[in-house]
């Protein structure tokens, strides 16, 4: 009785502590929560067949857990390999955090619907420096201005073209750019494009090289992908008429043979001039719109059935005859997420999602401008920025300004020295425009920073995941030290393990051999006379009308594995009626009751080993740490 009332007081006292600091579980000094233990068990009941209960689970969840303390008491935790794995998984998993999801499903779904079309349309370009001064900037805006105003007077476009616009395009087509979808073009001139109406010109836009104005000829549904071969009698770029003429001529000769009835495939091994695709029957990767000359993709997305030929086609590499393979629409915005997200992140679409957290976190984290000191870091920016970078540094270490605030950080001076300028200075010094942007730029990753170093303190959720991602490393190398690998290197161990738990490997008395199920008499007569010549008789040395009344199965056989085996081994009775293969021929023997060599279930025994060796070592943890739960808080 009085051993009773000392452990209910105990209960008592400990269920207090526990009250206290909410925890569920206490190993030495440490402390785990009801919550981390709820969030693990819900995450890996979720993923399981056969949930569990929480009372079942808390024993692998103090396991756990003291696998973890060893692995710290180890020193695993301060290995440079582990650090550089966690922090690995510490910046993929922040990543999410770091960016606005509901922005990037928008820029997702502008990006997919500008994909279901395909945009006709030509360009008047004025060009822009890299580095434009506000100078250049207002010179070209004035002159693309001033062109938007003629052609809103009724100016002809194409006129206007060849008057006025720069870039390669102007003099090679007249401005016109063809047919395109999304991701063809830099994204402002893409949203532009598909912002404009068929027959208008667009807005003035600007992109990384000038501006533009967009004339839009036409827009229809995109077609999707397309695969053919092709046969092509090529010429030099700008060849002569005689030279085009030649390979005209070869071109048309081979398709007459073709209309009378020659091989395709043949004709292009034999005649096609294109050396890529000759050993492949002629045969091109699937393309769609925007990625062959216009001449060549128009002709093959004519063609309307797969196997059906064009006639020849001219383009500014020779002369091709097409074959279309095959077609196919293009895929659904679930099934073209990841692969827009891929191209999201190689143009300026990829800002939108970050843009829209530094806006968050810039309210958040109170964002303040002192608008006094950025003006006179602008100022020594400008001033020193045509000199060695180092003077330029060390002159803003020394002014020591604080031109932003946000949370408890300060925005120094010397943090824009240090972090903003890891490229060489231009010679003729930095823009207002590049202050801005590299000043922007620093601001952008400090408060991401900042972020990315407080997301354990402000989501419990993330907080749990590098929590287990963190344990889970730790374990991983410890278990594979006390465990993984001491059960596969300690031979004279595991053969130990063997001899003590043999009774658990014995293997039931059985046949061993080959079965040779026949569906008539005839067929087992005839196999029990190849018998005689050929013991060991496998499917291949029958003849095809034997081998198709014949069943052959080999190994080991159990008592009822096969009943008729059973009738003929063990004299058990075997309903023999409903079978197709009615006739039993055996060759082999009975095996009585015995344990097979360590080297035929090695695999097995090693399983088993190391699940004894993680009891072992589970309760050597136990007596070591003394862990004290908490049941009463679940």
């Amino acid at each position: 009785m009085n051993r009773l009332i000392r452990i209910l007081v105990c209960s008592v006292i400990t269920v207090s502590a526990f009250a206290q600091d909410k925890s569920l579980l206490v190993i030495g000094d440490k402390h785990f929560s009801v919550g981390e233990f709820n969030y693990i068990y819900n995450k890996n009941n979720a993923l399981t067949l056969e949930p569990v209960s929480k009372e079942d689970y808390l024993n692998l969840f103090v396991n756990y857990k003291l696998k973890v303390e060893e692995a710290l008491a180890q020193g695993y935790d301060t290995l440079s390999a582990f650090k550089k794995e966690l922090n690995f998984y510490r910046n993929e998993l922040a990543k999410p955090y770091l960016s606005d999801k509901k922005a990037e499903d928008e820029v997702i779904k502008e990006a997919y619907n500008h994909l279901c079309y395909e945009v006709d349309a030509s360009h008047i370009l004025i060009e822009l420096p890299k580095t434009p001064s506000p100078e250049d900037t207002l010179k070209a805006y004035k002159r693309i201005a001033d062109i938007k105003r003629q052609l809103d007077e009724g100016a002809d476009f194409e006129q206007m073209v060849l008057k006025y616009s720069e870039g390669p395009s102007a003099k090679q087509s007249n401005g016109h750019l063809g047919y395109f979808t999304a991701f063809m073009m830099v994204y402002p001139f893409e949203k532009a494009a598909f912002n404009t109406p068929v027959g208008e010109v667009s807005k003035i836009t600007r992109t990384s090289f000038g501006y533009h104005l967009i004339k839009i000829h036409d827009k229809r549904k995109n077609r999707g992908e397309i695969q053919v071969a092709h046969i092509m009698k090529a010429y030099p770029y700008k060849a002569s008429e005689i030279i085009q003429n030649q390979s005209k001529i070869a071109i048309d000769s081979i398709y007459r043979k073709l209309q009378e009835g020659a091989s395709f495939d043949a004709m292009a091994a034999q005649f096609s001039d294109d050396k890529q695709t000759v050993g492949n029957n002629g045969q091109l990767p699937w393309f769609g719109t925007g990625q062959m000359v216009p001449e060549f993709s128009e002709a093959a997305f004519s063609l309307t059935e797969n196997g059906q030929i064009s006639k020849p086609v001219k383009t500014k590499f020779g002369w091709h005859i097409i074959k279309r393979i095959d077609v196919r629409p293009i895929k659904t915005q679930e099934q073209s997420r990841e692969d827009i997200l891929q191209k999201i992140r190689r143009d300026e679409r990829a800002f939108a999602g970050k843009q829209a957290t530094v806006k968050r976190l810039k309210k958040e984290y109170a964002y303040t401008v002192n608008a006094k000191d950025l003006l006179k870091l602008e100022q020594l920016t400008l001033k020193y920025s045509k000199g060695e970078k180092a003077g330029l540094v060390a002159q803003l270490n020394k002014a020591a300004l604080k031109p932003a605030s946000f949370g408890d950080r300060i925005v120094t001076s010397k943090y824009f020295a240090d972090k903003g300028f890891s490229f060489a200075l231009p010679a003729e010094g930095l823009s207002k425009a590049d202050f801005e942007y590299i000043w922007n730029a620093c601001i952008e990753q400090e408060l991401l920073d900042y972020e990315k170093a407080n997301l354990e303190r402000k989501y419990p959720e993330f907080n749990y995941l590098m929590r287990e991602y963190h344990d889970g490393l730790l374990i991983f190398e410890i278990s594979r030290k006390e465990i993984w690998d001491k059960a596969s290197n300690d031979s004279i161990g595991l053969m130990n393990f063997y001899h003590e738990h043999s009774t658990n490997y014995m293997l039931d008395e059985h046949f061993s051999g080959t079965l040779y199920y026949c569906k008539t008499k005839k067929n087992s007569k005839d196999i029990k006379k190849m018998l005689r010549k050929t013991p060991n008789l496998e499917k291949n040395d029958l003849s095809s009308d034997l081998a198709d009344g014949v069943l052959i199965k080999e190994g080991r056989f159990f008592q009822t594995d096969e009943p008729l085996l059973d009738k003929q081994v063990w004299k058990r009775k075997a309903n023999i009626s409903t079978t197709d293969y009615p006739y039993l021929i055996t060759v082999g023997q009975k095996v009585e009751k015995t344990l097979p060599p360590l080297e035929e279930i090695k695999g097995q025994v090693i399983s088993d080993y190391q699940t004894e060796l993680e009891k072992r070592w589970i309760v050597h943890l136990k007596e070591k740490y003394k862990p004290v739960l908490n049941t009463f808080a679940l």
